[in-house]
């Protein structure tokens, strides 16, 4: 995690680890998938599966996971926050100019995999290449990577998040302050709780004319929970978080989050990953947070 999000009461920082993208409201490259074209597990799923919200650990860095993409029958993605794959988080150095894991880097442990994942993805380092400004809006909220699962892993693979369930479709556009949202995250400090893991909360600020959101939540986001899956309150994917903060002001906890259209657009419209990526969704979505 890194000191992003700007609050105008006096902010505590939690550690968060261990050319322009299009705006656009809608694309036709952020449809949803049915699993069914995969070669994933399509059954109920269990604990011991590779799901959206397992952990992901690399280079001593933990950190949440998101949600399935793929961009072929082939190919399986899981999402996780950029920062989580830089030896510069929480050294107050701009995304934009910051050291960062190789693509190809392939000591990732994702929970439940038989197989280290490969980074495929990560923003920080694309806009990098892409030659963005330090302290741009969008060098300061693109907190976005994706990591390769191993094709012997597919069998074990399952699309349904963590607690919730879904994501039941991609959102598009920009939420709106006071929507409701719904938040997963695998900090070790929550020691397996699911009522401190599955948390629920509104969005309190739009920032960068929606490239992020804050969100406040009912329980603390902790270290580990970075990377993790925000919905919205009909289950759809959002976001992902990527800086949690507790704050002095109304909001006892503040959590920035990325919209997610924003981050996966710019990985394709750079491309950096095939412009056929899609999320991967399940028709379910259980509020309570008990899947």
């Amino acid at each position: 995690m890194i000191k992003q999000w700007l609050v105008l009461a006096a902010i505590f920082v939690l550690s968060a680890c261990g050319g322009s993208s299009s705006t656009s409201s809608s694309s036709d490259r952020t449809t949803t998938v049915p699993s069914a074209s995969l070669p994933i597990n399509q059954g109920t799923p269990s604990a011991t599966q590779i799901r959206p919200g397992v952990e992901i650990v690399a280079d001593g860095s933990s950190c949440t996971s998101n949600f399935l993409f793929s961009p072929n029958a082939q190919t399986v993605y899981i999402g996780v926050a950029a920062h989580c794959f830089s030896s510069d988080t929480n050294s107050g150095v701009d995304p934009c100019e910051s050291n960062n894991l190789a693509i190809g880097f392939n000591e990732i442990t994702i929970e439940n995999a038989t197989q280290p994942g490969e980074l495929v993805y990560t923003s920080w380092r694309a806009m990098q290449e892409m030659g963005e400004t330090a302290g741009s809006d969008i060098c300061t909220y693109n907190d976005f990577a994706l990591v390769k699962i191993h094709p012997d892993d597919f069998a074990n693979v399952h699309p349904a998040a963590i607690a919730f369930g879904g994501p039941t479709s991609f959102f598009t556009g920009v939420a709106a302050v006071d929507d409701g949202v719904f938040a997963f995250g695998q900090s070790p400090l929550h020691f397996g709780i699911r009522s401190r893991e599955a948390k629920e909360g509104q969005i309190t600020a739009v920032r960068a004319d929606g490239w992020a959101y804050d969100i406040a939540t009912d329980t603390p986001g902790l270290s580990g929970d970075s990377g993790g899956p925000i919905f919205t309150a009909q289950g759809g994917a959002l976001a992902v978080t990527s800086v949690l903060s507790v704050s002095l002001s109304i909001n006892p906890l503040s959590n920035g989050v990325v919209n997610l259209e924003r981050a996966l657009n710019y990985a394709i419209d750079g491309g950096f990953i095939g412009a056929s990526t899609r999320l991967l969704t399940w028709p379910a979505f259980y509020p309570a947070g008990d899947l």
